[in-house]
């Protein structure tokens, strides 16, 4: 019985998919700490490099090319809500617990403009600052070399 009753609170929990850079140090870093933190949303990391390995369909970015998505982080809520940069850390953090409280300060004028600006001018420079990881490296795990 409580079998069931922890897969119908599974069902229940909100699911968010998370684009992002997986050959970005940053990225990678900032992916293993949310993993670590506890959401109350279920999230799923999806490597924009590995996007079209993963068979997963998400029709509202259909029309976004791989650089596009590369610009920022992408969260993708099961509705299909998109939210990209600055935006998508916020809807992330709604799930965090002990960290929720952020969220609200994105709508107080001029933060939101002020985050936004941050996140674009770090993530342009994010490459530069913390290096770039072997485009075979994704969740920590690395791709051998192909054998001659």
């Amino acid at each position: 019985m409580g079998s069931r009753r922890k897969q119908a609170e599974e069902e229940r929990r909100e699911k968010l998919i998370v684009l992002y850079d997986g050959t970005c140090n940053l990225c990678l870093a900032s992916v293993r700490r949310l993993k670590e933190l506890q959401s109350t949303a279920i999230l799923r990391f999806i490597p924009v490099q590995s996007l079209e390995d993963t068979y997963e369909t998400i029709p509202e970015l259909s029309a976004v090319t791989e650089e596009q998505l590369l610009t920022k982080m992408h969260v993708v809520e099961m509705d299909g809500t998109v939210h990209a940069g600055a935006a998508g850390v916020v809807r992330i953090l709604r799930t965090v617990r002990g960290l929720r409280w952020l969220a609200p300060l994105y709508r107080v004028p001029g933060l939101r403009g002020a985050a936004d600006f941050m996140y674009r001018f770090i993530a342009g420079r994010r490459y530069e600052w913390f290096g770039k990881a072997d485009e075979g490296c994704h969740d920590g795990a690395c791709a051998l070399p192909k054998k001659d």
